[in-house]
């Protein structure tokens, strides 16, 4: 099987890469090597090739504490378009979706995904994952995986479970500004679920929450963490009041894949800060 799979450099792209290259031919264009946003460029790409599946994890925008850019919606709406226009009509598209297209300005409680559409986002990165959502909807070539927040090997450091563990590691104080409650994936399920997909057509609807079974704060995982060593590292809120939750109820991923078994936060939490361990005895 050819896979293309684009947004390779990124942190959800990177651990697809590692997971899926020992059994499939992976097409992993960069965007200075592939512009998805020109049509010429996407369209010649893709009739050189026999794809036979496409993993689409290129976006843009998103990132915290960044302002997205202008061009954010219509930059990650013609991705998506071109990629659906010039396709071949046997070739399923995978692509990712953000807890961010439900509106993040509110609480977001176990929110369903028939709620899409229902408040429009207010940052443009929402807002464009909302719009290709609303596009693909009911599409029986396309998968839309929303993804709350993930977290492992390789994420930026700046990330709060590898911000914290850097903590402990270097007996610095975990500093939170505001405490909430994250649905919080571990990337190792993220690959299998992804791997099912691929196989597997979903049983009803194609846009799929897949977060976890159990919720978790930001705080419990400063404290899972800070459990790893003997020496204790401080705790420091500065604002006690709870920010908005932001987690999905995943009831139409498991009626897709029954079976699911998901890693608890604790460990997952502990093959992470082995990892980053590793990595700081090694530098």
């Amino acid at each position: 099987m050819n896979i293309l799979l684009t947004g390779s450099g990124g942190f959800i792209g990177q651990n697809l890469k590692k997971y899926l290259e020992k059994d499939y031919d992976l097409l992993c264009p960069r965007s200075y090597q592939l512009n998805l946003t020109d049509k010429i460029q996407t369209k010649n790409y893709i009739s050189d090739r026999n794809i036979d599946l496409i993993i689409h994890c290129a976006s843009v925008g998103g990132a915290r504490g960044v302002n997205d850019k202008d061009t954010t919606i219509k930059d990650n709406l013609m991705m998506v378009e071109n990629l659906l226009e010039y396709k071949n009509k046997n070739c399923k598209l995978i692509l990712f979706g953000s807890g961010a297209m439900y509106d993040k300005t509110r609480d977001l409680h176990k929110v369903k995904e028939d709620e899409i559409g229902k408040f429009e986002p207010e940052d443009l990165y929402g807002k464009s994952k909302m719009l290709i959502a609303e596009k693909i909807k009911n599409r029986k070539d396309v998968i839309c995986l929303n993804i709350f927040a993930c977290y492992g090997y390789g994420e930026k450091e700046s990330r709060f479970p590898s911000y914290a563990i850097e903590c402990v590691l270097n007996n610095k104080p975990i500093i939170i500004n505001q405490n909430v409650i994250f649905d919080y994936l571990f990337v190792e399920d993220m690959q299998r679920i992804v791997k099912h997909f691929i196989f597997n057509n979903p049983v009803s609807g194609n846009i799929i929450n897949i977060t976890p079974n159990e919720s978790v704060s930001i705080y419990d995982i400063a404290n899972i963490v800070n459990g790893f060593e003997s020496n204790k590292v401080d705790i420091k809120i500065a604002n006690q009041e709870m920010n908005f939750e932001y987690t999905g109820d995943n009831s139409i991923l498991r009626e897709n894949i029954p079976d699911i078994k998901f890693t608890d936060i604790e460990s997952g939490l502990r093959k992470l800060y082995n990892y980053q361990k590793e990595i700081s005895v090694n530098k």
